[in-house]
């Protein structure tokens, strides 16, 4: 199995790709579960079923920059609410699609011998496409 390196990896979200980034978090969609389990199951084992999916969240953290076009859509619609497409592309080019609004921003903190950092989440909402 061929591994990939995380180096070079990107993300572009309402098509602008953010730049300064050290981390982009993991995609994580999961489905809750729905109890079918009945007095006539066999057994002795509860039974279930996927209910609805979630898309989870993806947090982003890296180093803040007052010149970065992709880091200032994040700001402004986090202002906004707007639900915009996000594309995640790996360098093996690889691709995770979704839609999302900006869940919550962050710039700081300063410390000495550190850069002013800054971090976002974004909310998924609806499918997650991995190409």
């Amino acid at each position: 199995m061929a591994k990939v390196a995380a180096t070079g990896s990107s993300i572009v979200y309402n098509s602008l790709t953010i730049g300064a980034l050290k981390s982009i978090g993991e995609v994580s969609p999961t489905g809750s579960e729905i109890d079918m389990t009945t007095l006539d199951s066999s057994g002795g084992y509860k039974e279930f079923a996927q209910g609805f999916k979630d898309g989870g969240e993806v947090t982003l953290t890296g180093i803040h920059s007052t010149s970065d076009t992709g880091q200032a859509g994040v700001r402004t619609n986090f202002g906004t609410g707007d639900v915009d497409a996000c594309v995640i592309t790996f360098p093996d080019s690889t691709t995770v699609s979704f839609n999302a609004w900006v869940k919550s921003y962050s710039i700081g903190a300063a410390e000495v011998d550190g850069a002013v950092g800054f971090k976002a989440v974004l909310r998924i909402t609806g499918a997650v496409t991995v190409a």
